[in-house]
C-alpha cells in the first residue's frame, strides 16, 4: 500500500483557524475522498511540536493500493478540480504545501 502525503508547512491566520478547519472538512474532505481508487483519507490538525519544529498547519494522507492506483487518481479531473478548490480554502493559510509518497509496511 501506498499513501501520498500533503504537508502543509506554514500558518493560518490568527484568529481564523476554526473556521478554516471547517472549510477543510466541508469543503475539501468530501471532494478528497471521492479521488478515484482512495482507500482511506485522514486529515491531521497539528496541534502541538517539539520546540524548534517547522511550522505545520495540518497533514493530509491518502491510501491507494499501489502505484498504479495511485497515477490514475492523480490523472483524473478530480485532481484538477480538488488543486482549484484546495488554493481557495487556503487562502487564510500562509505557506506552501507540498507532496510525498510513503510505502506502507
Amino acid at each position: 500500500m501506498l499513501t501520498r502525503v500533503a504537508i502543509y508547512e506554514g500558518a493560518i491566520i490568527q484568529g481564523t483557524e476554526a473556521a478554516f478547519f471547517a472549510d477543510v472538512e466541508a469543503r475539501l474532505l468530501p471532494i478528497w475522498k471521492s479521488f478515484p481508487n482512495v482507500l482511506a483519507v485522514r486529515v491531521h490538525r497539528v496541534t502541538t511540536t517539539d520546540p524548534g519544529a517547522v511550522p505545520i498547519a495540518m497533514t493530509l494522507e491518502m491510501d491507494f493500493a499501489d502505484q498504479a492506483a495511485l497515477d490514475q487518481s492523480l490523472a483524473s479531473d478530480i485532481k484538477t478540480r480538488s488543486h482549484v478548490l484546495t488554493l481557495e480554502v487556503l487562502k487564510p493559510f500562509s505557506g506552501r504545501f507540498f507532496h510525498y509518497v510513503a510505502e506502507v509496511f
